[in-house]
């Protein structure tokens, strides 16, 4: 193991201020082309009722219907590819551009975008990782080699139309769908650096064990970060962020390992609806009132927090907490949705003049009547972009909303 800094390292640095982990990736964004998928579909004779995600994804077909089965509710996924070269050539149809991603890495990215440094535990490097980190940005990391396993992410615009069969289908809303098959981060080791790095943070994050295959290989890890994150400060704060996992019973065993170890367990609405075996109207008042309450209740964790493309919520613990929090998260996500990669300061502040979603409005404001002073919600912004980037929102609104808690934490010192 070692470790590798990619910024100048201070021994009173900013970085180790919040701490990020536990791992990255080189991404593979793929751009949209509804015509190439529409001719895939009838190269493969596809049908409206092939579009269902296989339970293996082991052919170019199959990465093919797990992408489509997303398109006609709009709806984002992630997906283990068990054959690399179907990966490989269902990509090499389509123009993409190489970035970072995982959940450490674009909140580090989000975060550097306002001047907040930061420090993130990764499992894999290789150049385009040291090319594209941002300088502000330390990095420790577990691997002992080179490696390139990248994630292909498939983003989709609103009012897409793609057909299958005799039939279009139209999207409802722009998401996006993951696929990956990737050994270091299905491995996961842990540097021994991390729990120093720990122990100097305000603010720590935890997410990437959703890649692991291996039952007994999680359960070790789960507890080498448990064993980490007991070294914290009493003050500072842990904030676990979930992600769709490839197998899905390991959700639950992260669940029980981490619910009361961490203080903030935060998932988007796809991973709510998972959780819940189905999913609900997100502008219902009662009935999310009613998912968030049972997450809480299962989660164990004193804050929860949820993030959709309507709102964000937090149930549980102190107010100023929670709504530093969402405030800080959907203005960060609300601006990469408008603006991509080309997020500054000044756009930042800019955006904090646009217009809510007044659906939105509307039900936060029914939301406050009914369900007591425990659940906060902020509403989302009204943003009218013709192309919008949906791949990393969820990873930027916890680097937002991380960055709020550090300021809140800085300003308690």
């Amino acid at each position: 193991m070692r470790l590798v800094v990619h910024a100048t390292t201070r021994s009173d640095s900013c970085a180790a201020e919040v701490v990020l982990g536990l791992g990255g990736t080189v991404d593979l964004e793929v751009g949209w082309d509804a015509d190439t998928l529409s001719m895939l579909a009838a190269e493969y004779c596809l049908t409206p009722a092939d579009l269902v995600a296989p339970r293996a994804l082991k052919t170019e077909r199959d990465v093919l219907c797990a992408v489509l089965s997303h398109v006609p509710e709009g709806t984002g996924g992630e997906y283990f590819v068990d054959e690399p070269d179907a990966l490989g050539s269902f990509t090499d149809r389509f123009a993409s551009v190489r970035t970072l991603g995982g959940t450490p890495v674009r909140a580090a990215i989000a975060m550097d975008r306002i001047g907040m440094p930061s420090t993130v535990h990764l499992v894999s490097v290789d150049d385009t990782v040291r090319r594209l980190m941002p300088p502000t940005v330390e990095i420790i990391s577990s691997a002992d080699h080179d490696s390139f396993d990248p994630h292909v992410i498939v983003q989709f615009p609103a009012g897409a139309t793609v057909r299958v069969g005799s039939h279009d289908f139209v999207t409802p809303h722009p998401n996006r769908v993951i696929l990956s098959n990737d050994l270091p981060n299905q491995l996961m080791v842990i540097s021994e650096e991390l729990g120093d790095a720990v122990e100097k943070a305000r603010v720590i994050m935890v997410s990437g064990f959703n890649s692991m295959r291996n039952v007994e290989l999680l359960e070790r890890r789960l507890s080498d970060v448990t064993r980490h994150l007991a070294r914290r400060n009493p003050s500072a704060i842990a904030w676990y962020e979930h992600s769709g996992f490839h197998v899905s019973g390991f959700s639950d065993r992260v669940r029980m390992a981490l619910g009361q170890t961490v203080d903030i367990w935060s998932c988007n609405e796809d991973e709510l609806a998972v959780h819940l075996g189905h999913r609900i109207d997100l502008l219902d008042p009662k009935a999310v009132v009613e998912a968030v309450r049972r997450l809480h209740a299962d989660v164990g964790s004193t804050t929860v927090v949820v993030h959709s493309r309507h709102w964000a919520l937090a149930v549980g613990g102190d107010s100023a907490v929670q709504l530093a929090a969402l405030d800080g998260g959907i203005t960060s996500a609300s601006a990469r949705y408008a603006f991509g990669d080309h997020v500054d300061r000044s756009r930042l502040d800019a955006l904090a003049q646009w217009p809510r979603q007044p659906d939105a409005v509307r039900f936060v404001e029914e939301l406050a009547s009914i369900a007591g002073p425990h659940i906060s919600a902020r509403p989302a912004f009204l943003i009218p972009v013709d192309s919008p980037t949906t791949i990393g929102l969820g990873d930027t609104f916890v680097g937002g909303a991380l960055a709020a808690l550090r300021e809140l934490r800085s300003g308690e010192a």
